[in-house]
């Protein structure tokens, strides 16, 4: 599990949902959670908070341009590569964090990646989970 620390920036409610847009470092990560400010307590502007995302969950990109309705988008440079048959895992510094990408073999080749690539990692807004930072 990829986890990064953040703080609250902004929560838009409607029914039992809240988009929460949490900052880590200097970009902005967005989660939809089913709770609201009412049913959370964690759920606040400015509150510390842990954003959670599987490693399968993280897709990359090399040289992206064009749209795209993921609005998790931020840049890492690959570290270490392992390549298995079908899977190979990405290990990236994003900032002075790490996370992890699961993606096939095939997608890496394709892609051409090497150690010391600059990558988009990108996640969907409704992969990320949150939880109260300790």
């Amino acid at each position: 599990m990829n986890v990064l620390p953040g703080i609250i920036q902004q929560i838009q409610t409607e029914g039992h949902l809240s988009l929460v847009r949490i900052k880590v470092d200097n970009d902005l990560f967005s989660s939809i959670v089913i709770d609201t400010p009412q049913t959370a307590s964690y759920l606040a502007i400015d509150t510390k908070i842990d954003i959670l995302f599987k490693e399968n969950e993280v897709v990359i990109a090399k040289s992206f341009s064009g749209q795209i309705s993921m609005q998790n988008r931020f840049v890492c440079t690959i570290r270490s590569i392992e390549k298995g048959k079908l899977l190979s895992k990405l290990v990236l510094n994003y900032h002075q964090h790490t996370i992890t990408s699961l993606i096939t073999t095939n997608a890496t080749e394709q892609l051409q990646c090497i150690v010391g690539d600059q990558v988009i990692a990108m996640v969907k807004t409704n992969e990320i989970s949150l939880s109260p930072h300790d």
